[in-house]
């Protein structure tokens, strides 16, 4: 099987794996780092909308002028669709999460056929 990407020239950010005890460490350091902390942090994101939704629909209902309910509505839809990106995002994410954790896995069986 022939990897060879079209991309242009990039500098490196980490140096080329020679034994499956480095390339097993990259895969803890990327499942940690970036996967596991994306996840966190689009969670929270999704917490922080739901309770903008909630904010925004209760300055709607107590508000007696009719602009300021226009405006609170308005921010209830965006931050609801907000939300609902987050919500695919995240699902994308946990996806990206099942097959990392199958790479890690195919790391370790090759390291103990080594």
């Amino acid at each position: 099987m022939e990897m060879n990407r079209m991309e242009p020239e990039r500098a490196r950010i980490i140096a080329d794996i020679e034994t499956m005890d480095q390339a097993e460490r990259v895969e803890e350091s990327i499942k940690s780092g970036y996967v596991e902390a994306i996840i966190e942090n689009l969670a929270n994101w999704i917490a922080v909308e739901e309770d903008l939704l909630t904010s925004y629909e209760k300055f709607s209902n107590s508000s007696s002028s009719s602009e300021e309910r226009e405006i609170a509505n308005r921010l209830y839809v965006l931050s609801s669709s907000d939300a609902d990106i987050l919500r695919k995002m995240l699902g994308e994410f946990e996806g990206l999460e099942s097959e990392h954790r199958k790479r890690i896995q195919l790391v370790k069986k090759l390291k103990k056929s080594v």
